[in-house]
């Protein structure tokens, strides 16, 4: 029991150190040290090469080769041959829809990467936000857990000695026993979630989370006040995922578009120019001779059969582009319903906070007149005891609810586009 209570102690002398970073510092430094967040930033540097990718087919290829040969003949006489050569050509593309839409196609996947890029940066913001509150939440639990623990522990010492005495009933005892045995529990899990959520928190920002700031007003700075219908129109048209899925959706139609257009023609122009020395000697004949040539052309190609790939691809893309649009339908949904949860939970979260810190305030009066009717005795210690179990299970349910009203507020941000943590305060 000892070694907990310092372990206890431990963890909660961060709570009068100076406290050295806020959530804002939180987010900045997960930006830096996520590794999460860095392999989204890789994945859409690599994302970003599709289009000079597909650009690249559309311009000239060019390209040079060379070439030597040596032939060494001994029977039935003897001939050597040296033969050389070199080419440049020159290629460029006149028509080719299907490499036209692939570079239409580019461009949407690298604006998706960027989408992409964004809703993976907001959701790690959001998972710090949530560690962050969820410090919070432990340390200020465990601070009220402890104060209950040390007042049932007063009671329990109060009622033994009056017990001694004749003055009180084993069943006070008890009652202040129960008491302190409840709270013992409740600060060993509550030291627990603390442990955890210290972990969670250096592993998002690699800061030490016992250097943590305190929020002392729980609310979002310029939090909008708008109706449900005015967040869902918000989330419709802001949405980070939703808006990555209609770029999806968008890139599948450019697909289907550029497997249909296999079925046109292509035009390719073509020039170059070539040399080949070549040096002939056998026993009776020394020859060099060179030729030099150069050419230009335009290719003409319409395919007339497949064996049926073309159909069928043209099926598959467009399977390809319905299961896009599908998926965006089932995406507005999810994102609908999390705006109207998140919507009701601020809405009550906020009346919840004001019943809560009602309730604080009956159950010290409650406490104090418990106190009072104890000590003339009109009332038992068991009243006592129960009085304070409510109120410190009233300070529980407040700390819980400020930081889940706060968290409501950030979801239902994020959702509706409005997660700008550049600007985004929390106080």
């Amino acid at each position: 029991m000892k070694k907990l209570s310092f372990f206890i102690s431990t963890l909660l002398l961060s709570s009068t150190s100076v406290w050295a970073f806020n959530l804002s510092d939180a987010w900045q430094a997960a930006r830096e040290h996520s590794s999460e967040l860095k392999q989204a930033q890789y994945q859409f540097q690599g994302y970003e090469q599709q289009k000079p990718i597909a650009r690249a087919a559309l311009l000239p290829q060019v390209s040079i080769s060379a070439s030597h040969q040596r032939q060494n003949q001994f029977e039935p006489r003897k001939i050597t041959k040296d033969s050389s050569s070199w080419k440049v050509s020159a290629s460029q593309t006149i028509f080719n829809l299907n490499k036209w839409r692939k570079y239409q196609q580019s461009k949407i996947i690298v604006d998706a990467a960027g989408k992409q890029l964004d809703l993976a940066e907001q959701q790690l913001l959001l998972k710090v936000a949530e560690a962050y509150f969820n410090v919070l939440v432990a340390k200020e639990s465990l601070l009220t857990v402890q104060k209950s623990k040390e007042s049932f522990a007063a009671q329990q010492t109060q009622a033994e000695a009056l017990f001694k005495k004749g003055l009180s009933t084993i069943v006070d005892v008890q009652e202040a026993q129960a008491g302190y045995e409840s709270a013992l529990a409740d600060e060993i899990e509550i030291t627990s979630q603390l442990v955890q959520a210290y972990a969670q928190l250096e592993t998002y920002t690699g800061l030490n989370p016992e250097q943590i700031e305190l929020i002392h007003i729980h609310d979002v700075a310029q939090f909008p006040s708008l109706s449900s219908e005015q967040w869902l129109e918000q989330a419709d048209a802001n949405n980070a995922e939703i808006r990555l899925q209609r770029l999806i959706v968008l890139s599948t139609e450019q697909d289907m578009k550029a497997t249909k257009a296999n079925r046109y023609p292509t035009v390719e122009m073509s020039a170059g120019y070539y040399t080949n020395p070549n040096d002939y000697q056998s026993t009776d004949t020394i020859q060099d001779y060179e030729t030099r040539a150069n050419y230009i052309g335009i290719g003409i190609s319409l395919p007339l059969f497949t064996g049926g790939q073309l159909r069928a691809q043209s099926k598959q893309a467009s399977a390809g582009y319905h299961a896009a649009e599908q998926e965006l339908q089932v995406t507005q949904e999810k994102v609908a319903l999390s705006v109207k949860e998140n919507f009701a939970k601020v809405r009550a979260g906020k009346i919840r906070i004001q019943a809560l810190d009602k309730l604080v305030l009956t159950n010290q009066t409650k406490v104090k007149s418990s106190k009072l009717g104890n000590q003339y005795g009109f009332l038992s210690n068991a009243d006592r005891v129960r009085s304070e179990k409510e109120y410190y299970d009233a300070e529980l349910k407040r700390t819980q609810a400020k930081y889940q009203y706060l968290m409501a507020q950030l979801n239902l941000m994020q959702l509706a586009g409005m997660f700008d943590t550049h600007t985004l305060l929390v106080k």
